[in-house]
């Protein structure tokens, strides 16, 4: 077999990213290999309407009075109030590193880990990175967070099989 010196581990947080991220671990530690984790933040081109925490005071619920913030992100429909709104701003601004803390967590004795953010097209940046860092296998699961995504938008590990000039393996 093949000896992996450098080997990625996409992670999203879903069960599927979980199995991969447990592979990858075993593998890394089989092949006394360095592993790097990536969680790819997916750039949206929809845009939110909401105030930005610091323009809204704790106690101020009016949102008429704090000016609007235009930026990436979902529209969920009508802009929410004061507190609810903070926290849904703070977990967009927070996610990636909440996802990295979460596999950070659970990583049990790699000695030579990595951990990446990604911002854009997550088989893109997956390819991508793992031809600039001369990365001999990508490991990933096959269903990711946005699982429901794949029958529009295609499989994304299908398209880092397709794009990576590296190995790939699909932990299902």
């Amino acid at each position: 077999m093949k000896r992996f010196k450098n080997i990625l581990v996409a992670f999203d947080g879903s069960p599927d990213s979980v199995q991969a991220l447990e592979a990858a671990e075993t593998l890394a530690k089989d092949q006394q290999s360095h592993l790097t984790v990536a969680y790819v933040h997916e750039a949206t081109n929809e845009t939110s309407v909401y105030p930005p925490p610091e323009t809204v005071a704790q106690d101020d619920l009016n949102l008429t009075q704090a000016q609007p913030f235009v930026g990436p992100g979902p529209m969920t429909g009508a802009p929410t109030h004061g507190q609810e709104n903070r926290q849904r701003v703070a977990w967009e601004i927070d996610k990636p590193d909440q996802v990295i803390a979460d596999a950070k967590s659970r990583i049990t004795g790699v000695m030579d880990v990595d951990y990446e953010i990604l911002s854009g097209k997550p088989a893109q940046e997956l390819a991508s990175f793992a031809e600039e860092n001369e990365v001999d296998l990508i490991v990933m699961g096959n269903r990711g967070i946005s699982g429901i995504k794949k029958f529009v938008m295609g499989s994304v590990s299908e398209k880092v099989t397709n794009q990576a000039s590296c190995a790939v393996l699909v932990v299902k």
